[in-house]
C-alpha cells in the first residue's frame, strides 16, 4: 500500500498540468504576541515546503508590526517575565467577544494594573487605556493593509499567546469575505483542543493537528478531497471529524528555510524594532521534534509530537552555513527540546571546525552531557543554554519523573560555570503534591553551592492540557482542575465551558502547606551577588572565584571561600587527588572501586566520606560529584596569602 509520502511525491512529480484546477492560494500569518528577537520558524518551514511543490503561498510576520504599534519597550514589557505573552493577548477579547468586553472591561483594567507588573516607569505612560488604544490601531491597520481578497486559504500559526489575536482577525476576515477558508494550527489547537476550538468558533474552518506540511499542501492542491487529509480536523454536517494520523515528516526532507519575508517586513517597521533585532536577534534552526525522554509529569510535548525525530548532523551543518552566509548572521536559536540524542558530540565538533564566531542558544538535558562536552559546547559557540533542571530535591524530581538526579543538575551548573556558559534555567514550584520535604531538601542541598553557582528563575506550575498530571489529576493530589484567572477574564463563561483551555489551575485534595520559594531564591541571588562584590574588590581574576581547585600533578589544592569568615584551603595527597579528579563527572562508588582496585573498600569509603563531610564532594545515593570549579590559573598574590603549612582534608581542616 502506498504511503502518504509516496502519494504526495507522485502528485508533485506529475507537474502543474496534472494538478487540480482548484489549487488554492495560501496566506499564512503569525500574530502577536510572538517575540521579535526570534522569527517565527513555522512560517518559513511551511512556506518552503509548499513553494517547493509549486503552491502559491505568502507569509506575514505581523508581530513585528505589532511591536511598532505598541512601542518596543511596551511590547517587551507585555511578553517578558514577570508578565507573559498569554496575558498580553487579553485586549483582543474586545473583538472576539464584544459584549463580554463591555460588561467586564473593569476586570481587564484591574488585572492589567494589579497583576501585570515589573516596570513602574513603563506603566506610568503605558496605561491600560493606552494599551487598548494601541491594540485598536494595530487591529485596524491589519484589517485594512493585508490583501485578504487575493487568498483562498488563510492560516494562522498559534503558540502560547497568539490565540485571541488570531481569532480576532479570523472573525473579521470571515465577516468581510465569507468564502475565505480559515485554518488554525500549532500547539494551541493540537489534539482534542482543535476539536473544541472548531466546535466553539464557527468562523474557523479547519484545524491541523500535528505535522502540518503535507496537510497544508494537500489542502491547497486537492481541496475537494479534504475529508481524507491526515491530521486535518473539519466539520461534516453537525459532526466534527479528526483524521488522526501517525504520519510524520522526515526532517531532512524539508527545504532549507528562507527568512526573506521576515527581513522584508522587518525593513518596513520602525527603526527601534529593526535596531533591536539587529542587536539581539537570532535565527531559529530546527534540529528535532518531540522529546526522546517524553515522561515528565508536567509536560505535554507528546500531545504535539507523538514521536521523536531529529535531523542529521550534515543537514544541520548545511543549514547553519547557508543561513549564516545568506543573512550574515552568527547568532542562532536551536529549535528542539534538547540537543541531539546520540550525535550531539559530532555536531558540536563539526560546528567548531567551521571556524566562525557563532553564538547559539539551546536547551539541554541534565545528565546527558559530560564535563568535556561542555568544553566543546563553549568552543562551538553554545554560550547560552537552558538545562531542564526543575528541582534540587530528589523527592521533587521523582514527582516530576524527570529521569535526572539532583547530582546531575548540580553537575550541569558546575560545568557551565567553569566554561562561562550562561545557563538560564528554572525551578518549578507549586506542584499540587509539593511537600515540605521538597523544600527542605532543596534548601539543604543548595547550601553547598549557592555562593558560586547562579540562581534559577522560578516557574509557578500550572497544569498543561494533555500532560500526565492533566490526564491523572487525582494521583497528584488534585481534587479538581479550575480555569486560570486570566482565562476567566478573557473568555465568557459559556466559552470556557467548551474546554479549549491550554492551561489550568487546580484545587488540592489535601492542603500540604506553602513554601517560601521566593525568599529562598532571593537569598541565593543575594549570596551570589555578595560573592561577586567581594571578588571584584580583590586584586586578581582567581580572587573572584569562590570555590575552585588547582592541580599540582602529585597533589591538589582546593580554595574554599564559600564562608567569607572562615576561608579554607585543602591540600590533597597523590591518592586523594586521583580519587577527587575521578569525581569531576558523576561517578558511582562501584566505578570508583573498579578504578582504584588497589585501595581497600573501607579506605576508599573513608576518603570519600571525608570529602563529603568537608563539602568538597556531593553524594547522592551511590553517586559522587566534586563541587569546586577547575582553575588552571592561580595568582601570585593568592599564593602569597596561603599559610606555610597545608593540611590534608583526611586529617585536620585549616581555617584561615
Amino acid at each position: 500500500m502506498p504511503t502518504l509520502r509516496a502519494e504526495v511525491a507522485e502528485i508533485f512529480k506529475d507537474g502543474d498540468e496534472e494538478m487540480s484546477h482548484n489549487q488554492k492560494n495560501i496566506l499564512l500569518i503569525s500574530m502577536p504576541f510572538a517575540g521579535i528577537a526570534i522569527p517565527s520558524i513555522q512560517l518559513p518551514i511551511l512556506e518552503g515546503y509548499l513553494k517547493e511543490r509549486n503552491i502559491n503561498i505568502k507569509t506575514r510576520h505581523l508581530y513585528l508590526k505589532a511591536a511598532e504599534f505598541y512601542g518596543l519597550n511596551n511590547y517587551n514589557f507585555l511578553i517578558n517575565s514577570p508578565n507573559d505573552s498569554y496575558s498580553a493577548q487579553m485586549v483582543f477579547s474586545k473583538y472576539v467577544f464584544p459584549k463580554h468586553w463591555r460588561k467586564t472591561e473593569d476586570k481587564f483594567r484591574e488585572y492589567f494594573n494589579k497583576q501585570m507588573s515589573g516596570n513602574n516607569d513603563i506603566q506610568k505612560k503605558f496605561t491600560f487605556e493606552n494599551y487598548v488604544k494601541r491594540t485598536d490601531k494595530f487591529y485596524d491597520w491589519t484589517i485594512k493593509n493585508v490583501d485578504w481578497k487575493s487568498y483562498d486559504l488563510i492560516g494562522f500559526t498559534l503558540n502560547y499567546g497568539q490565540f485571541l489575536p488570531s481569532l480576532a482577525i479570523a472573525k473579521k476576515i470571515k465577516d468581510m469575505y465569507p468564502d475565505k477558508k480559515i485554518i488554525f494550527g500549532g500547539s494551541r489547537t493540537v489534539d482534542k483542543l482543535g476539536i473544541k476550538v472548531l466546535d466553539s468558533f464557527d468562523y474557523v474552518d479547519f484545524i491541523v493537528s500535528g505535522d502540518g506540511e503535507d496537510s497544508l499542501y494537500l489542502l491547497a492542491s486537492d481541496y475537494q478531497n479534504y475529508k481524507s487529509i491526515p491530521h486535518l480536523i473539519y466539520r461534516n454536517g453537525k459532526k466534527t471529524v479528526w483524521n488522526k494520523s501517525d504520519d510524520i515528516i522526515n526532517l531532512d526532507d524539508l527545504p532549507i528555510l528562507s527568512y526573506d519575508p521576515f527581513y522584508e517586513e522587518l525593513g518596513l517597521t520602525s527603526g527601534e524594532v529593526r535596531e533591536y533585532f539587529h542587536l539581539y536577534g537570532r535565527l531559529p534552526i530546527e534540529i528535532s521534534r518531540g522529546c526522546w525522554w517524553n515522561k515528565c509529569s508536567f509536560c505535554n510535548i507528546s500531545v504535539q509530537h507523538n514521536r521523536y525525530r531529529e535531523k542529521s548532523v550534515d543537514r544541520i551543518l548545511e543549514e547553519i552555513n547557508f543561513l549564516s552566509d545568506k543573512y550574515k548572521m552568527l547568532t542562532f536559536q536551536i529549535i528542539g527540546n534538547t540537543l541531539l540524542k546520540k550525535d550531539y558530540g559530532l555536531l558540536l565538533e563539526k560546528v567548531k571546525n567551521l571556524g566562525r564566531n557563532f553564538t547559539f542558544f539551546v536547551e539541554a538535558r541534565a545528565g546527558q552531557l559530560k564535563s568535556e562536552d561542555y568544553v566543546l559546547l563553549k568552543e562551538a559557540g553554545f554560550t547560552t543554554i537552558q538545562t531542564g533542571i526543575e528541582a534540587f530535591s530528589q523527592n521533587y524530581l521523582g514527582k516530576m519523573n524527570k529521569g535526572a538526579r539532583v547530582i546531575d543538575n548540580i553537575a550541569s551548573l558546575k560545568f557551565c560555570k567553569e566554561n562561562g556558559i550562561d545557563n538560564r534555567y528554572n525551578i518549578i514550584v507549586n506542584y499540587p503534591n509539593e511537600e515540605k520535604i521538597d523544600f527542605e531538601e532543596t534548601r539543604k542541598n543548595i547550601q553547598l553551592f549557592k555562593q558560586y553557582l547562579d540562581p534559577p528563575q522560578i516557574s509557578f506550575f500550572t497544569v498543561g492540557f494533555g500532560s500526565p498530571i492533566y490526564n491523572n489529576p487525582k494521583e497528584f493530589n488534585i481534587e479538581r482542575l479550575e480555569y486560570a484567572n486570566i482565562d476567566k477574564i478573557m473568555f465568557p463563561r459559556e466559552f470556557l465551558e467548551m474546554d479549549f483551555n491550554f492551561i489550568y489551575h487546580f484545587k488540592r485534595k489535601k492542603d500540604l502547606g506553602e513554601n517560601d520559594w521566593g525568599q529562598l531564591v532571593a537569598d541565593w541571588r543575594s549570596e551570589c551577588e555578595k560573592s561577586v562584590v567581594r571578588g571584584v574588590k580583590r586584586q586578581t581574576g582567581t580572587d573572584e572565584l569562590v570555590f575552585y581547585f588547582a592541580d599540582g600533578g602529585n597533589f591538589l589544592k582546593i580554595y574554599d571561600k564559600r564562608n567569607a569568615k572562615s576561608i579554607r584551603i585543602y591540600i590533597l595527597d597523590e591518592v586523594e587527588r586521583k580519587i577527587f579528579l575521578s569525581c569531576i563527572d558523576v561517578i558511582s562508588f562501584q566505578e570508583l572501586q573498579k578504578r582504584f582496585s588497589n585501595i581497600p573498600e573501607n579506605e576508599l569509603a573513608d576518603i570519600l566520606r571525608g570529602f563529603e563531610e568537608s563539602g568538597i564532594v556531593f553524594r547522592e545515593d551511590e553517586g559522587y560529584l566534586s563541587l569546586p570549579l577547575r582553575c588552571s590559573l592561580v595568582s601570585s598574590s593568592l599564593s602569597k596569602k596561603e599559610p606555610q603549612r597545608g593540611l590534608r582534608v583526611s586529617s585536620i581542616q585549616c581555617s584561615l
